[in-house]
């Protein structure tokens, strides 16, 4: 039995299923970000009375343990929703959510997309931290503003799980219009300790030094006195350790992979 939920403005039948099908979001898109196992495209869509470009993300599954535990959970889209209202609620800039969409057979996920506003021309954090040619200044006012959607974020009880460069959007040449994405590994808890506050900004890779020796171009310090300035040295401590546990897991996965192969 087929059991489905949408939520968002209404779309004619023929766009509606075409968002179902991967195949149809890739063909359509003006511009397509990524393909596998989800497809992130930019395509225009009639929604209400005018076309406008809209992000659509159609989830797909990364193995299948995650689709036998599926009846249990919230889709990914769902996730996604419920994260950007979450966020939005917090003061922390994401693209708008337009709409969600999730179907399930027997309880399993069967298809599951999320639409949210395209905020405009943009490049991912990572683009422009690892530019030799662009100032220190423009990249302090980068990394300055993440450290405060970070705090903003972690203050209001939720942990990102996936905060890389990558997703962190900067509009427009503007780099202190930023916004982030990729949210459906976002949880919300009741309350975070510094340990796992900073184990979430560990993935970042703001610095090469990783934190083991002091100087003064540092993107790592910039960050932490914008996240939490009257903590900042106390936070300091944490974060080396979550640096070097973060390093020590992928360390990890990699030679278990390793011997699978």
């Amino acid at each position: 039995m087929l059991k489905s939920s949408y939520t968002g403005p209404s779309l004619s039948h023929y766009q509606f299923e075409g968002l179902r099908n991967k195949g149809w979001v890739i063909e359509r898109a003006i511009e397509v970000y990524k393909h596998h196992p989800n497809a992130v495209v930019l395509i225009e869509l009639d929604v209400g009375i005018r076309f406008q470009k809209l992000v659509v993300k159609n989830f797909g599954w990364r193995n299948t343990i995650s689709m036998f535990f599926s009846p249990f959970m919230r889709s990914r889209a769902q996730k996604s929703w419920d994260a950007s209202k979450w966020l939005l609620e917090a003061g922390v800039p994401v693209p708008k959510p337009i709409a969600v969409y999730t179907a399930r057979q027997l309880g399993f996920i069967d298809q599951n997309f999320f639409i949210t506003e395209y905020i405009g021309k943009n490049q991912k954090s990572r683009r422009i931290l690892r530019n030799e040619i662009i100032e220190f200044e423009k990249k302090q006012l980068i990394v300055q503003k993440m450290g405060e959607m970070v705090f903003a974020m972690h203050n209001a009880g939720m942990i990102h799980n996936d905060l890389t460069q990558g997703n962190f959007l900067v509009k427009d040449g503007d780099y202190e219009d930023i916004y982030l994405v990729d949210l459906n590994r976002l949880v919300r808890k009741s309350r975070i300790t510094i340990a796992e506050r900073m184990y979430d900004i560990s993935k970042m890779n703001l610095c090469s030094c990783n934190l083991e020796h002091d100087h003064a171009d540092c993107l790592w310090l910039y960050f932490l006195l914008a996240y939490e300035p009257e903590q900042a040295e106390y936070n300091l401590m944490y974060l080396r350790k979550a640096i070097v546990k973060n390093r020590m897991r992928r360390r990890a996965k990699k030679i278990k992979k390793g011997r699978e192969k």
